[in-house]
């Protein structure tokens, strides 16, 4: 696992984790350990999302502007506002012949 500077150290246990399963010398076992965490991964998945979008309300709450909450996450004020407000960024446009009516 590369370590980046200042990487925040949740986000290091987690790769460790992924990494320790790559380690693994019995195949079956990654295999069951791997698959243990995809089957709970969408359920933590949302729970991310809820984690973060409960972040950005609460900076919000302080009155900390898009830009400020933007520039300290690294991401676009236009993608602060989609996190807020619960939204995905890239969201599939209907395809042709569906009634969008």
């Amino acid at each position: 696992m590369a370590e980046s500077p200042g990487e925040e150290e949740e986000v290091r246990l987690v790769l460790e984790v992924l990494d320790s399963l790559e380690r693994m010398d019995d195949p079956a076992e990654r295999a069951r350990k791997a698959g243990a965490l995809l089957k709970a991964w969408p359920d933590q998945h949302m729970r991310l999302r809820e984690i973060r979008q409960a972040a950005v309300v609460a900076l919000r709450a302080k009155n900390v502007s898009y830009r400020n909450i933007a520039k300290t996450l690294g991401i676009s004020l236009a993608r602060v506002q989609q996190i807020e407000a619960g939204t995905r960024g890239k969201q599939e446009k209907p395809s042709e012949g569906t009634a969008s009516e």
